[in-house]
């Protein structure tokens, strides 16, 4: 994303840049998180058990930068459908119904929060997703 674009770029052409990133298994995804942005994900295992983890920004554009190359051997995709923009204060909600191509599953609860840099551009705030671990496929 060029920095001329980076500070002008509505919320929806700013998620329209991540979804062609994550398509693309562009490693330059992780440039569009805070560090210290907060990434939560929660998964529901078939017998009962629930997990929750949370990292920090910069520990996520780490696992980015390591799983993408294993993301893309296995093709493994998110669609995204149902995308609302929610304007908060000086943030923005996106909330959407995320698709694994992987595992066939829909993830309902998905959203991400992005707010401005001093310099405008838009960041990742906070995203939150949930996952399982068995396919539906």
């Amino acid at each position: 994303m060029s920095l001329a674009f980076a500070n002008t770029a509505t919320p929806k052409q700013f998620f329209n840049y991540y979804i062609t990133l994550s398509e693309n298994f562009d490693p330059a995804l992780a440039d569009l998180y805070s560090d210290s942005a907060k990434i939560q994900t929660y998964r529901k295992y078939p017998h009962g058990l629930e997990r929750s983890m949370e990292l920090t920004g910069l520990q996520w554009k780490m696992l980015i930068n390591k799983l993408m190359p294993i993301a893309k051997a296995s093709d493994d995709r998110s669609k995204f459908s149902n995308i609302k923009i929610i304007p908060l204060d000086k943030k923005y909600q996106i909330k959407a119904d995320r698709y694994s191509t992987q595992k066939c599953y829909t993830d309902k609860g998905y959203y991400m929060m992005i707010g401005s840099k001093e310099n405008g551009a838009l960041e990742i705030i906070e995203e939150y997703m949930e996952t399982q671990p068995n396919s539906n496929c």
